[in-house]
């Protein structure tokens, strides 16, 4: 029996420590799903970065122009005697930035001619304009902005040469000059236009004729050779009579009366051939001589007008 019993409680024993074993086990189970993963949060904490260097060259671009634009590419008329005011436009993009930008010029000229530089300017032909600090320009707004807008008002003598103008944009960076852009032609007209001075006999009695030189100064203001057609109107005079229009004639050299051209009220050719204008400081101009005979019958100022109509040179 005491065999029996001491077997029994060996039993008992071995049961209750297989028991407490399996409540350990199942109580390590649960504090490892519990705390495992927040250390294994905590390692990576500790996990160190290792940084790769990166590098680029960043080439220079060279500015490109584009979009030239004349004269909103409409005709261009001159104005007589003075300036006309026109108006070239293009775009400028430097991939790098407009901060990049050297300088921006602007050439405006007469189709088949040379207008490269500022030395090439000559108010006939070319018309030549830099801006040499676009990058300072209000167009060019930051280093990011990569674009300029060129643009200039040109003011264009009378005497231009007429025919097909176009205008380009050229800029230059700090390493060298970009590509050009020329606009498409327009037409500048030609301009035949003049200047006349006024016509003064002074006193000649009735049933006589001037004598001396009485002369009309005719200038050139347009920009091409000129002849130019003359007519007339009868003078009134203010106490009494008037003077037939025949009774004026003309020439273009020194005369006496009744050996010039006799003047009528339907416009007559007058072969001047007055050369275009090369430069507003020279004038190009000729002399009208004029004389005039009065009837009788006439007293008082006696006034009236010449008209002197431009017309190309034949």
């Amino acid at each position: 029996m005491d065999d029996r019993d001491d077997l029994n409680t060996e039993k008992k024993s071995v049961k209750t420590l297989m028991i407490l074993v399996g409540i350990l086990a199942v109580c390590l189970l649960v504090l490892l799903i519990t705390i495992y993963p927040q250390e294994l949060h905590n390692l990576k904490k500790f996990s160190k970065a290792d940084l790769s260097s990166v590098s680029v060259d960043v080439s220079n671009s060279l500015p490109e122009s584009s979009g030239a634009s004349l004269n909103g590419g409409n005709t261009i008329n001159l104005t007589e005697n003075t300036t006309t005011s026109i108006t070239a436009t293009g775009t400028v993009t430097d991939y790098n930035s407009c901060k990049d930008l050297a300088s921006v010029s602007i050439a405006v000229f007469k189709d088949g001619t040379t207008c490269a530089t500022s030395g090439d300017a000559n108010n006939d032909t070319c018309y030549f304009w830099t801006d040499s600090s676009p990058a300072s320009d209000s167009s060019c707004t930051g280093d990011s902005d990569v674009s300029y807008s060129a643009s200039h008002n040109f003011s264009i003598q009378y005497y231009t040469d007429g025919g097909t103008w176009k205008a380009a944009v050229l800029a230059s960076d700090i390493v060298g000059a970009g590509t050009p852009d020329t606009s498409t032609g327009v037409t500048l007209n030609d301009l035949q236009s003049l200047n006349v001075g006024d016509i003064a006999y002074g006193s000649v009695a009735p049933g006589g004729n001037s004598s001396g030189d009485h002369t009309a100064t005719v200038t050139n203001t347009g920009n091409t050779a000129l002849d130019f057609k003359i007519s007339g109107t009868d003078l009134t005079c203010a106490t009494r009579g008037s003077i037939p229009v025949a009774n004026q004639q003309y020439a273009l050299s020194s005369f006496t009366y009744g050996t010039g051209t006799a003047l009528s009220d339907t416009s007559t050719d007058v072969n001047a051939n007055l050369p275009a204008p090369a430069q507003a400081t020279v004038p190009v101009n000729d002399t009208s001589y004029w004389q005039i005979a009065i009837p009788n019958g006439t007293k008082g100022t006696c006034s009236g007008s010449t008209t002197f109509t431009a017309q190309a040179a034949i």
